[in-house]
C-alpha cells in the first residue's frame, strides 16, 4: 500500500492466503482421491485447480450465461 513504508511487491511474491470453501460431499471425495493419486496434498491440488481455472478464464472469459 502506498505510504505504509513497505516496498511494492510483484504479484508473484506475495504471501499466499489461506481460504476456506465448502463443496458437496461428492466433490470433496473426488478431490481427496485425485490428490492421493497425484501425490499432492488436498490443499495443493485445490490451489492448482483454482489457478488453472483462473488462467483459462483470462484466456477465454466465460460466456454471459455461464456465470453462477
Amino acid at each position: 500500500m502506498p505510504g505504509d513504508g513497505q516496498k511494492p511487491q510483484s504479484r508473484l511474491f506475495r504471501k499466499p492466503r489461506r481460504i476456506t470453501i465448502t463443496v458437496p460431499q461428492a466433490t470433496a471425495e473426488h478431490l481427496v482421491q485425485r490428490s492421493i493419486s497425484e501425490g499432492r496434498s488436498l490443499s495443493n491440488l485445490a490451489a492448482v485447480l483454482l489457478e488453472r481455472a483462473i488462467t483459462a478464464e483470462q484466456i477465454q472469459p466465460p460466456r454471459q450465461g455461464d456465470q453462477g
